[in-house]
């Protein structure tokens, strides 16, 4: 995977994203916050999207217990 810089305006680049991803980001938003990409001109918010869709759709996902009510 290439290290593509994604917000220019901020010099945020792809694996400063996932590496956030990674360690709890959950949203563009939480994204925006702590790098500021996306926050001057917003011409990267559809590709810090993509990346957090991917990155959700990646990571397992967490099974629900069965209830036991005791009967």
């Amino acid at each position: 995977m290439s290290n593509r810089l994604v917000c220019l305006c901020n010099l945020v680049d792809e694996n400063e994203i996932l590496s956030l991803l990674k360690k709890g980001a959950n949203s563009t938003s939480d994204i925006q916050q702590i790098t500021r990409a996306g926050t001057s001109c917003g011409k990267c918010l559809p590709v810090i999207d993509d990346l957090v869709r991917e990155f959700q759709d990646k990571r397992p996902k967490v099974q629900q217990k069965k209830l036991d009510f005791g009967s």
